[in-house]
C-alpha cells in the first residue's frame, strides 16, 4: 500500500489527458514504478524461505525419512547434534552462495533503476 501511495498523481493525471486506459496506466506506470517493491519483497520472502527451522524443529524433528527437514534444520543438526562444525561451516557456506546467486538473478530482474521523469 505504501507503494502505490509514493507514486506521484501527477503521472496519472498526464495519461488521463494523454486518454491512457485503466490498463494502460496499470502497466505503463503503476508496475514500473513498483519495481523496487516487488524487488525488496522478493529478496526478503527468498531468505525467509531458506530459515525455515522453528516449524521443522517443534513439530517434526525432520519428519518421517527426513521428509520435512530443510537445509537450516540440517545445518542445525550437522552442527550441534553431531558436531560436526567444519561441516557445519561449509553447509552455511553453501547456503550464503545459494542465497547470493538467487538475489543477484532477482536483482538483475527486478531491481532495475526507477525515475519519475
Amino acid at each position: 500500500m505504501a507503494g502505490l501511495q509514493s507514486i506521484p498523481q501527477h503521472l496519472y493525471e498526464a495519461a488521463d489527458i494523454d486518454g491512457a486506459s485503466s490498463f494502460e496506466k496499470t502497466w505503463y506506470i503503476t508496475l514500473p514504478l513498483l519495481r523496487p517493491i516487488h524487488f525488496f519483497v522478493a529478496i526478503i520472502t527468498t531468505i525467509g524461505a531458506f530459515q525455515v527451522f522453528e516449524q521443522m524443529y517443534v513439530i517434526t524433528k525432520g519428519g518421517p525419512a527426513f521428509g520435512t527437514t530443510t537445509i537450516v534444520y540440517y545445518l542445525y543438526q550437522v552442527g550441534f547434534n553431531m558436531l560436526r562444525l567444519g561441516y557445519a561451516t561449509v553447509v552455511a557456506f553453501i547456503l550464503f552462495v545459494v542465497v547470493f546467486i538467487l538475489s543477484l538473478i532477482q536483482r538483475r530482474y527486478l531491481g532495475k533503476e526507477v525515475s519519475y521523469y
